[in-house]
């Protein structure tokens, strides 16, 4: 588990770093900027509330329940209030043909109400919108749960690029320590001025290492701000000071099971299953439609009058009721032939690409548990490795203060220390990660409840 400070508390949550998602503000004398302290879970938190990609899919699910408002609106009537003002001269041909000088006008003063609906479109388009929207869902599910990792992978590694600059640090101070010795031996007639020169090296090196970690400090911390979409002038500093090795699978886990788990609870096979039921519903009503009538039908209620000339005499009530009822075969029914072969090729292309999506995440959960069960190997033999660097360069420095050997011997054991370590530290990370994202392969999101 990770280690807290804890300063503000905003509320209980069970992410990754179980416990209080704890967010503190403090602004150094003399600085403009803002430095925000937090912990894993408060950032998670945060990419939750503020991060764009999450926010913009959340606005596509608005998108996508309005289209199926509109759908389920298409058979209500529409209702028109107003006035009609006519007003004829000249030549006007009866029914019998002969053309009369006619002077009138007229007026209707009312309302009318209306629908005009393809039977098809009114019964199937709500069922293809609630298909869309569901798919939209279940991809704004995928998208958070990939946010939630670029959340986590970005945290975690600038959780690393300071523990990189702290092992950085230790192995300047045994550089500068190391180089000093070699030179007071140098000095003292005891050793050589080239060891001497050769230690001073060093030093310099470690130096650049550290302006590097720095940077890697610097563009961690930019990711995660753009992540979490803070004001630019943020800086963010992590509370934790210890990285964590979760134990979530032991990666003795059976790959069939994994893989069964993984097709049945990832966001994505509910997307495509949506996108393929919404294509069998646009091919059904393309089968069927051509069978289904259109309905038109308008009621029209007010006051009509009008006359001879230019004045409108003759008011009184008038009501009107058409309805029309007919079959439409667009261009004699080849162009519903091409609508259907249309549809049932979308039918098809869905189709196969679900399947692709079955291929890539077994691919992924395979890939992920061996990723995993080879960094636990690594992780297993980082430990002793470091320990015993460390034990090495003690010694070394002990024979250097006994005057037993020469400075310039603990050089190389100094470096392997610290070669050591960092190998640690990015195993140590990997690991992590891998854990997280072989349990996010299986359709759970980080902020999940962790062993």
């Amino acid at each position: 588990m990770l280690r807290r400070a804890v300063n503000v508390c905003t509320g209980a949550l069970p992410l990754l770093a179980s416990g209080y998602a704890c967010i503190a503000w403090s602004q150094p004398e003399g600085s403009e900027d803002a430095v925000l302290r937090i912990d894993l879970a408060t950032a998670l938190q945060l990419a939750d509330e503020r991060n764009l990609d999450v926010a913009i899919y959340l606005e596509r699910i608005a998108e996508a329940s309005a289209e199926v408002a509109q759908a389920r609106a298409l058979a209500v009537p529409t209702l028109r209030v107003g006035g009609n003002y006519t007003r004829h001269t000249g030549n006007l041909q009866e029914t019998s043909g002969q053309v009369l000088d006619v002077d009138r006008v007229s007026q209707f003063t009312g309302l009318e109400v209306g629908v005009a609906v393809d039977v098809a479109d009114a019964v199937f388009a709500p069922l293809v919108a609630k298909q869309n929207r569901a798919a939209i869902t279940a991809a704004s599910t995928a998208n958070r749960h990939q946010v939630l990792v670029d959340v986590t992978t970005t945290y975690l590694r600038l959780l690393q690029t300071r523990a990189e600059a702290r092992i950085v640090d230790r192995a300047l101070e045994r550089a500068v320590d190391l180089a000093t010795l070699t030179a007071n031996y140098a000095e003292a007639g005891e050793g050589l001025l080239a060891d001497a020169e050769t230690a001073a090296v060093e030093p310099l090196l470690w130096e650049q290492r550290r302006s590097i970690s720095a940077e890697r400090i610097e563009t961690a911390v930019t990711a995660l701000v753009e992540l979490l979409h803070l004001d630019p002038g943020v800086r963010l500093e992590p509370l934790e000071t210890t990285l964590p090795a979760l134990e979530i699978f032991s990666g003795e886990e059976d790959i069939d099971e994994l893989i069964s788990r993984a097709l049945s609870d990832r966001p994505e096979t509910e997307q495509y299953d949506a996108l393929v039921a919404a294509a069998e519903d646009g091919l059904t009503a393309q089968r069927y439609g051509l069978f289904m009538p259109s309905i038109s039908l308008n009621y029209s209620s007010g006051e009509f009058g009008g006359a001879p000339g230019s004045s409108i005499a003759n008011t009184g009530d008038r009501d009107d009721l058409t309805l029309l009822l007919y079959w439409q075969f667009d261009n004699f029914g080849l162009g519903h032939r091409a609508r259907t072969n249309q549809k049932r090729a979308q039918l098809s292309r869905v189709g196969l690409e679900r399947d692709k999506l079955h291929d890539r995440i077994v691919a992924e959960v395979r890939e992920d548990l061996a990723r995993l069960r080879s960094l636990k190997q690594q992780l297993e033999l980082t430990v002793p490795t470091a320990a015993r660097a460390e034990q090495a360069y003690l010694l070394h420095r002990e024979r250097i203060y006994d005057q037993l050997g020469l400075p310039l011997e603990a050089l190389q054991a100094m470096q392997t220390l610290a070669a050591a370590e960092l190998t640690h530290l990015e195993v140590l990370v990997a690991y992590t990660l891998a854990q997280i994202r072989l349990h996010t392969a299986l359709g759970n999101p980080v902020d999940s409840q962790f062993p």
